[in-house]
């Protein structure tokens, strides 16, 4: 596999995970009583997770010395601030599907690129435990 490929296909799992629907709720702050502090604290928790899991994407673009973009947001979520936790998570449970989907996808394709495939293999483990704690949220 060419290294523009890898550099490819991580950089769209880079731009899918910094811009997914938990990294956009959790800079909208989902709405939670005072008595579910600790819910909240948990959800905190999967969106430092995911953010930890794109930055290790972008440090391995870097020491590449690969040229890599940042999109926007693929969706308007201006609908959805301050909204309750419980009314957003469905919609960020098929999206942590989705990228699960794509993280597995991209794991076939970097067969050639052992670096990127540990890491992506790594990355599916944490956001599959994600979607996990999610759901049970």
């Amino acid at each position: 596999m060419s290294g523009q490929t890898s550099t490819a296909l991580l950089n769209d799992l880079l731009n899918r995970l910094s811009r997914s629907w938990l990294h956009y709720i959790g800079e909208a702050w989902p709405w939670t009583s005072s008595e579910d502090a600790e819910r909240l604290e948990k959800f905190q928790g999967l969106v430092r997770r995911q953010n930890f899991a794109a930055e290790r994407i972008a440090d391995l673009l870097t020491d590449r010395n690969a040229v890599f973009s940042q999109c926007s947001y693929p969706f308007d979520g201006s609908q959805v601030n301050y909204v309750t936790l419980d009314f957003v998570k469905p919609r960020i449970i098929v999206d942590e599907q989705t990228i699960l989907a794509a993280l597995k996808a991209t794991a076939e394709a970097l067969q050639g690129d052992a670096e990127a495939l540990r890491l992506i293999e790594q990355v599916t483990a944490d956001e599959e435990q994600t979607l996990a704690e999610l759901t049970a949220l």
